[in-house]
Formats: structure tokens, C-alpha cells, sequence
């Protein structure tokens, strides 16, 4: 049996005015050949297939295509979308006679011209392998469900949790394969588009609204014939074309139960859609200032505004410069506050100065000029790191790139030449020397994914702040989205027994 492997995955923050290029994909290991199935065993979706392919009783033969991982940022360029989509294809055009083809994607990348990048390369690699061969894909669940992944795609299988479990998911989609290949029976799928956008409070699946989404989906596939219910709450800062929440269930043959559980889990969605909006957010100053005042372990200050992982740049001052501001007061002495910025030009000031020098600094709010501004900081440089490569475990190799870490009184600035996965995760600071355990508080840009820090985690504070993953949504111009659309339209009104149907205003 030979199945094919590739993966391709970003995840698009639409307002974010940077553009992404080959080197953003290269930090993170761009693959081909032999070494996608050396460098990927554990990691991440392909990891769970290849889990999954090693204990079939009958031996197969996994062709790998390509591997292209960028985690979360701006719109990818189209000439570096097109370099990737050719590395994936050209082995593909060649691979001979496949079983299967399993290509793992996020659901919400879009380059400078497309906003579907999924479904185009889903379409191309139709076109490559014809209509019988099985085309299953893990996705990430803040994926966008479009048309065309949904024509192109057999199985279209999302993470069961946030924070992700992409191993996890990895091999259920596999298992979903094997079982279809051993059967023969090709899954029924159908689902469901839900005019409804909303922002990343209520995005964990541990708690609220979102908790009894996923848990009803866990619970329908429990009944017989049911193979998967994908609930897909998108991204919120990706205003695309077919924008949108969604749902995707797949039965084993029956088209009909498939349809009535996607209405279903639509209809649950819609209910709960003003619960998703409630949020338990503080201003910055009032968080910063119960940061100072925190004794017990480590306190987490969600820079929501902020969240690399969501797509935004890395380089908002408002945290930062109200850090600077209060702890001016505080003696140097305190346990310290980490913070990480992105800004390559003070990096490059940080290397010229040396280990021991004092530099003043315009900071942060380069990238991101629209809801921020630099600031001014006369800091020491305590250390600099160069190309440090990290294993970040589930997502494998990654490269941390140039750093300086700056000391102004109590606030340790870890400044960074590019954002990456690793602004979000321990190593950023333990690489430069610093104790996590040590510290009074961390900024953490994203709005949830903190398991990273749980062994010292004693509180979190969700900060308003201001930027290109702000949870204020209606603070962007958003021009290519739906219409109408909840919250954003008063009179939208939607009927998930209307499979296709637009919603009416």
C-alpha cells in the first residue's frame, strides 16, 4: 500500500501589514524526501500518521511530498505560496500509483491574492492523483472551511482541543484512513457554514461555551456510524472571502445522519454565539499593576492584543512601556518581569553595543504602527544569543534566531529579530540564562496557549490590549468577509436546517 504524506501550514492574521516569505517556513525545517519522515516522526499531524502507518499489519510505503510549516503570521507572498505549492506538487506528479494521499493543513492561510490557500492546493492535488484516490487532511479547528476543501477533500478532521493536541490529531485522521482503505467504504461527509465571527476569549475548550461545543461534538461520536464531528470555530483577524465558522461531520455511509448532526452542531453553535462574546479581560494599566503586586509563582499576562501565534507581528509596546512606567518605582532587586518584543533593528544595536554596554532605544511598534507606538528605554544588554536552534517537542526543531536580553530595574526584555514559536515558550528566556521560577510575571503573546508555563503558573490575567489579534473585532476595516454577519449585523438571522443557504438580514 502506498500513501503519500506532505504537509503545508499557516495560519493567516489578514491584518497584519508584513508579508510572509520562504524564510519564515525555512525556521521551522522546509523538508523533502527522506528527511520529512526523519525529521517528523512525533511531530505534529504527519507524526500521527506516521504513528499510525508503522502498526498496520500489512507493510506501507509512505511517499513523502514536501513539508512547509510557518505557524501564524502575515499574508504569505504569492511567489513564496507558489515555490511551496510546486515543491508539494512535483513529487506528487511523479509518486506513480497511490492508495491514499494524507496532507496536513491549518484551514487558514492566504497569500496576497488568494484567500483560500487550502482549497487551491487541495484542488491541485485532485487534479494530480483524479477523484478516487483518498484525500484526507488534519486541520487545525480555527481552520476556514471553504467550498472548495469541502469538494476536494474525503476527510476533513480538526483538533479536539485548544490548546492543540496536533499529535493526537494526526492520528486520529489516520486511523479514519486505514479503517476506510481496510472497508472500502468512502466516508459521507456534510456540514455546515456559520455567519459568526468572535473573538479569542472563549477559545479554550477546558471552559465555557466552547467547552460544550467540543463536548456535544465528542459525544455525537459516539453513536453508530458517526466517524467525526469537527466543530471549526475560525481564527478571528482572517477576513476572507468565505469567513465564517463551520462544522464538518463525517458517518460511514450515511449522508443523511451526517447532514442532520452538522445542522445540529450549527444550531448549537448559533445558540450559544453571544456566550463566546463574554470576556473577562483587564485594561493595561489595572493588569500590570496587580502584576507587581503578585508574591505567589508566576503570573501570566496574555498579551491578547498581541498573539503571535494568531498572526500578529510580536512588536506591541503597550505591556511594555506600562511595565517601564510602574516599575520605575520598583527597586532593581525585585523578582524580575519577562517580556519578549520583536524589533531587528534593536537587536542589531544590542550585538554592536556588547554584553555590559548600556543602550537607549526606541523599541517595539515598527511593524504594527496602527494600534502602536515605540518606546523609549535606556536598558542593560545582560546577554545575546545567535541562531539557537530549540526543541520545542510537538512542533519539533525550531530556530530561535538573534536575541538580546535587556535589564531595565525589574523588567528582563527579551528582544527578538523575527517572531516564532518560540516568543511564546519557556526556552526564549532559559536559553538566555534566566529562571522562569525566579520571575515575578511573564507576557505571554497569545490569548491560549500558556500549557508551556504551567509548572509555574499560579495566575492569569487576560490583557485588552490593543493590535492586529485584539479582541475588539470591530476596531478593523474588514472589507472581504460575509455579509451579513453576527455580531457585526444586527439582523442576521440563520436556519442551520439550510445547508448552503446564505444568511438573511
Amino acid at each position: 500500500m502506498r500513501i503519500a504524506l506532505g504537509e503545508f501550514v499557516q495560519e493567516t492574521g489578514s491584518f497584519t501589514p508584513a508579508r510572509m516569505n520562504r524564510a519564515a517556513f525555512e525556521a521551522y525545517g522546509l523538508y523533502q524526501g527522506v528527511e520529512l519522515l526523519e525529521q517528523l516522526a512525533g511531530v505534529g499531524p504527519p507524526g500521527g500518521f506516521l504513528e499510525v502507518a508503522a502498526r498496520q499489519q500489512q507493510p506501507i510505503e509512505v511517499v513523502p511530498l514536501a513539508r512547509a510549516w510557518a505557524g501564524a503570521g502575515a499574508k504569505i507572498l504569492d511567489a513564496t505560496y507558489r515555490e511551496l505549492r510546486e515543491m508539494l506538487l512535483v513529487p506528487l506528479r511523479t509518486a506513480g500509483e497511490l492508495d491514499a494521499v494524507f496532507l496536513s493543513l491549518h484551514g487558514a492561510a492566504s497569500s496576497e491574492r488568494e484567500d483560500d490557500l487550502e482549497g487551491d492546493l487541495l484542488a491541485a492535488v485532485r487534479e494530480v492523483i483524479g477523484p478516487e484516490v483518498p484525500l484526507v487532511c488534519p486541520l487545525d479547528h480555527h481552520a476556514n472551511i471553504t467550498s472548495r476543501m469541502v469538494e476536494h477533500a474525503d476527510l476533513l478532521v480538526g483538533h479536539e482541543t485548544q490548546p492543540h493536541d496536533p499529535l493526537a490529531t494526526g492520528v486520529k485522521a489516520a486511523r479514519l484512513l486505514f479503517d476506510w482503505l481496510h472497508c472500502g467504504q468512502k466516508p459521507a461527509i456534510a456540514w455546515r457554514k456559520i455567519p459568526m465571527i468572535t473573538p479569542q476569549d472563549q477559545f479554550l475548550t477546558s471552559q465555557g461555551p466552547m467547552q460544550a461545543w467540543f463536548a456535544w461534538a465528542r459525544a455525537l461520536e459516539q453513536q453508530d456510524g458517526v466517524l467525526d464531528v469537527s466543530p471549526y470555530p475560525m481564527q478571528p483577524w482572517l477576513d476572507v472571502a468565505e469567513g465564517g465558522w463551520a462544522v464538518v461531520v463525517h458517518t460511514t455511509d450515511d449522508a443523511e445522519l451526517a447532514d442532520r448532526l452538522a445542522a445540529e452542531m450549527g444550531a448549537m453553535a448559533w445558540e450559544l454565539r453571544a456566550e463566546f462574546w463574554k470576556s473577562s479581560r483587564l485594561e493595561v494599566a489595572d493588569a500590570v499593576r496587580q502584576a507587581y503586586g503578585h508574591e505567589d509563582g508566576l503570573l501570566i499576562l496574555s498579551d491578547t492584543g498581541d498573539s503571535v501565534y494568531g498572526g500578529a507581528p510580536g512588536d506591541s509596546t503597550w505591556i511594555l512601556r506600562e511595565l517601564l512606567t510602574q516599575g520605575a518605582t520598583q527597586p532593581a532587586s525585585a523578582r524580575p518581569l519577562l517580556v519578549p518584543i520583536v524589533d531587528a533593528a534593536a537587536v542589531e544595536a544590542g550585538f554592536a553595543a556588547g554584553v555590559g554596554a548600556e543602550v537607549s532605544l526606541s523599541l517595539g511598534g515598527k511593524i504594527d504602527n496602527q494600534f502602536n507606538q515605540p518606546v523609549d528605554v535606556t536598558a542593560e544588554v545582560v546577554a545575546v544569543s545567535e541562531n539557537h536552534v530549540a526543541d520545542v517537542a510537538e512542533r519539533g526543531c525550531v530556530e530561535i534566531g538573534r536575541t538580546v536580553l535587556l535589564q531595565a530595574g525589574p523588567v528582563q526584555i527579551v528582544v527578538l529579530a523575527a517572531a516564532g514559536f518560540a516568543i511564546c515558550h519557556p526556552i526564549l528566556y532559559q536559553h538566555l540564562g534566566l529562571e522562569v521560577a525566579a520571575a515575578r510575571a511573564v507576557v505571554v503573546k497569545t490569548a491560549s496557549n500558556f500549557q508551556f508555563f504551567a509548572p509555574w503558573r499560579r495566575r492569569l490575567i487576560r490583557v485588552d490590549s490593543p493590535g492586529m489579534t485584539q479582541s475588539d473585532l470591530s476596531a478593523f476595516h474588514w472589507s472581504r468577509i460575509p455579509r451579513p454577519i453576527y455580531p457585526f449585523d444586527a439582523e442576521v438571522t440563520w436556519n442551520a436546517e439550510n445547508a448552503g443557504r446564505l444568511p438573511s438580514a
